[in-house]
């Protein structure tokens, strides 16, 4: 499987774009940053220093003998030293709050604007994927704020400062060290233009790995079942195989780049010996100006040398930058009108008026001029074959798709026209196959909610009749992910008692006991009665059996409604009700009917 997307296909980073909207989180922390950069400034400038003072001392104490001034200049070396480290301990903490700060903040409008987006989108991106936008991403743009961009400016800083000092004690000296700049710039441009691709495409990869393991993990019962697990060896393997050749031609062109600013130093070195030391000899210049050229050379190698894995870094970061605000740039294919309505209880009824929904523009019909009216405290029945778009039914309830034509109405209001959270207040949903977070069997009783009293609970459990099942299941059960140390049907129960504790006025039930054992089916069973009680009901039914006494069947296929009635009428019609019926039951399905 390949994670690729459009917007990762790019060989080209925005790099105005992107950085502008970084700079945007960093006007919000604009005294942080002004306060970094103040104890950047002061940590450059007694690391610059340190070459004054060794001139000094090799100028003026040592031929002038002077042991006190010896003394003095050793103990403000020192001094200088100390201040270098408490100025660079101060900026990196500043530094690690800010770059905690924007990335916390980042993260959290990543996911909040993830959570707005309809089910379609996350239908045709991998959940490894998006896992890799929010954790891998964010965790390389830490290391720019923190790392990169803060050594690329303070080697920015040494590297002018440290020219503007050796031109003021000597500007020919100085030219000739300038001899370095030109080429090291221009091998920094090719570098730059070369490896700017790979990097990308390295992230893509490591991207698509991380994702493709994700899918794999959370499908290991199956991998194991089927015997697949030479496939996926294989399949991680010709991967590996993509990433370790994309990173070795981007690594060898680091250390291309290395090697060849590695040179620069001892070619520029000895042209500042051959011509400073000339220069000394005739008493244009001192030992401890030839000396202080020298060590500001040190400096000057090390920040340029340093300079292809900072850029590799920030092009990374940019990079995932870049991929996060695709996401984030992502229309929500659904949102609330510009002044939703808001109803806090169904007094009619819910319509489906000549409703179309298909899932892609290029997918066929979903459903096909689907109307009916529930009533409200009526139960609707919906059957038929797999796929013939009963679930579909309820996506377009809940609005997780939007509808293409035609029109839901709530007591005659759009659904279009009523807020998201208003008509999702108003639903409860008990799905065949649940999903239970992590977490104790009160956290999911209660959805992770905490403001919810455990009261209601309690009361929510003895209504649906099921205090000897959660007298066996503790509400202070550590539940696995997605309830995997439990039974379907134990999590189906959860599911009832969940919907009773949010008390909706409409529920929509997923029947789900085709492989549940008699006795959970039974307990099951009158836990949903008591839940259908006083409330509209949509039940997607699987066994017949349970919903004869709906007021309405929906007989679905191919996303148009074949039949709809009453199961005594339905059945008297002799269609394909009758005939899912006798199959479940027989030819002698009718003497059940009394059952």
């Amino acid at each position: 499987m390949r994670f690729d997307s459009d917007e990762d296909s790019k060989d080209k980073i925005n790099y105005r774009k992107t950085g502008g909207r970084l700079l945007k989180l960093l006007a919000t922390r604009r005294a942080e940053f002004i306060s970094a950069l103040l104890l950047l400034s002061l940590s450059s400038i007694t690391w610059l220093a340190n070459p004054v003072l060794v001139r000094h001392m090799l100028d003026h104490n040592l031929p002038q003998k002077d042991y006190k001034g010896l003394i003095t200049t050793l103990a403000v070396f020192l001094v200088n030293g100390l201040a270098y480290l408490f100025f660079t301990y101060r900026m990196q903490v500043r530094l690690e709050y800010l770059a905690q700060s924007m990335l916390i903040e980042l993260k959290q409008n990543l996911v909040n604007h993830l959570l707005g987006l309809h089910l379609g989108w996350f239908d045709k991106t991998p959940v490894g994927k998006i896992s890799a936008r929010v954790q891998s991403d964010t965790d390389s743009m830490h290391n720019m704020f923190t790392g990169a961009s803060v050594t690329i400016i303070r080697n920015a800083f040494i590297l002018f400062g440290g020219l503007g000092i050796m031109i003021a004690f000597n500007l020919k000296l100085a030219l000739v060290t300038l001899v370095i700049v030109p080429p090291l710039l221009i091998m920094a441009r090719i570098f730059v233009r070369k490896s700017t691709p790979r990097f990308l495409k390295w992230r893509k990869v490591a991207a698509e790995m991380s994702g493709f393991i994700g899918e794999q993990l959370q499908g290991i019962a199956a991998t194991q079942a089927y015997n697949r697990q030479e496939d996926t060896a294989g399949r991680l393997e010709e991967i590996n195989d993509r990433k370790f050749k994309i990173i070795l031609h981007a690594e060898t062109l680091v250390v291309a780049f290395f090697l060849a600013a590695y040179f620069c130093e001892p070619l520029v070195t000895s042209l500042i010996l051959g011509v400073g030391g000339h220069w000394a000899i005739q008493g244009k210049i001192t030992i401890g100006v030839l000396i202080m050229f020298i060590m500001y050379m040190e400096q000057f190698i090390d920040p340029l040398m340093s300079l292809s894995e900072q850029i590799s870094q920030i092009q990374r970061s940019f990079a995932a930058a870049e991929r996060i605000f695709n996401i984030m740039d992502t229309k929500p294919a659904i949102t609330d009108p510009p002044k939703p309505h808001y109803l806090a209880r169904l007094e009619h009824n819910i319509e489906f008026r000549n409703v179309w929904l298909r899932y892609a523009e290029e997918a066929p019909w979903a459903l096909k001029d689907v109307s009916f009216t529930v009533k409200r405290g009526e139960r609707l029945a919906i059957v038929g074959e797999t796929g013939g778009g009963k679930t579909t039914v309820i996506s377009a309830l809940f609005r997780f798709y939007p509808v293409q034509k035609g029109e839901i109405l709530f007591d005659g209001m759009p659904l279009n026209n009523l807020a998201q959270s208003s008509l999702r207040s108003m639903l409860g949903l008990v799905q065949q196959d649940i999903y239970l977070f992590p977490g104790t069997m009160m956290d999911n009783l209660r959805l992770m909610d905490t403001s919810i009293p455990e009261s209601r609970v309690h009361d929510a459990i003895r209504s649906a009749g099921l205090d000897e099942f959660f007298t066996r299941h503790a509400l202070s059960k550590v539940i696995s992910e997605k309830g995997g140390n439990l039974s379907q049907g134990e999590r189906q129960v959860v599911s009832i008692v969940r919907a009773m504790v949010m008390d909706p006025p409409v529920i929509v039930f997923d029947e789900a006991t085709a492989s549940v054992d008699p006795h959970t089916e039974r307990i099951i069973q009158s836990a949903t009665e008591r839940l259908f009680a006083d409330r509209t009901c949509v039940v997607i039914a699987h066994r017949l059996s349970t919903i004869r006494n709906a007021e309405q069947i929906l007989v679905i296929g191919d996303g148009e409604i074949r039949e709809r009635g009453t199961h005594a009428g339905l059945m008297e019609q002799d269609g394909i009700y009758a005939r899912y019926f006798q199959l479940q039951f027989g030819q002698g399905g009718g003497a059940h009917e009394g059952a």
